[in-house]
């Protein structure tokens, strides 16, 4: 029980270092293309400022800013050689170091030139309580993937809008797999099934147990098989709670 609350606790942090330059395109490119404001820190400035992303180009290893605003961080940035950007977009929060290349003007407004990053942080934020799914209880899940390979493990935890699930050490799900969707199979005490497809957000390997936990949202759940999680939480949280009040 305790291997299991610590594995339930390293994934409540919910934090995931995005590597792969076209996922970071991927997360990137809609905050250009819907124009968001995202915040910059100067390393000189106690504030943040506001831009927007005029284009993320990881073939050519760049991002191109904005004019900072208010005006005044135009100034400070002048004398800085990195900035720190963050933004949210549906419940997401993003944050990255960026090192400044070149700073220009194009009909008298700056922009700012920075390398690709590297690497981004990257938070997702829960709209919806997960419950976690007790040891006793083995929830079978399968995903699936376009190609055809089956990756069979146990559910850990799971709200109306996602889950995390347990996979043996060695489990073959990589970064690959994060790119498309999964087909979802889950198969509930009382025999009912729900399937969904599923959108994955987050793998690791715990330290100590070596096993493979996947975090991710499902992604056209109807209103039928939303109802039967929803339904499952419901029942999970109940004796959750008749457990405490007997202990």
């Amino acid at each position: 029980m305790a291997q299991q609350h610590a594995e339930e606790n390293d994934y409540q942090q919910q934090y995931e270092e995005v590597t792969s330059a076209t996922r970071i395109a991927a997360i990137l490119r809609p905050l250009q293309q819907q124009h968001s404001i995202v915040s910059i820190a100067v390393p000189s400035a106690k504030r943040l400022y506001n831009s927007t992303l005029l284009e993320v180009n990881p073939e050519q290893g760049y991002l191109l800013l904005d004019e900072l605003h208010p005006q005044e961080g135009h100034a400070r940035l002048s004398t800085a050689s990195k900035i720190g950007l963050s933004a949210h977009r549906e419940g997401i929060e993003i944050k990255m170091i960026l090192e400044i290349s070149e700073i220009g003007s194009d009909n008298g407004v700056a922009f700012y030139k920075v390398a690709y990053p590297e690497h981004i942080r990257y938070r997702q934020r829960r709209r919806a309580f997960r419950v976690p799914v007790s040891a006793v209880h083995v929830i079978p899940v399968e995903l699936a993937d376009e190609q055809g390979n089956a990756f069979y493990g146990e559910l850990q935890d799971i709200s109306a809008e996602g889950m995390c699930v347990r996979f043996p050490p060695k489990t073959a799900i990589t970064e690959d797999q994060k790119t498309q969707p999964l087909c979802c199979t889950i198969t509930l005490p009382n025999k009912k099934r729900v399937q969904s497809r599923f959108i994955l957000r987050r793998v690791t390997e715990h330290e100590t147990t070596r096993n493979v936990q996947v975090g991710g949202n499902f992604e056209q759940l109807d209103k039928a098989q939303a109802r039967i999680i929803e339904r499952f939480v419901l029942e999970m949280q109940r004796a959750s709670r008749r457990k405490m009040s007997r202990s």
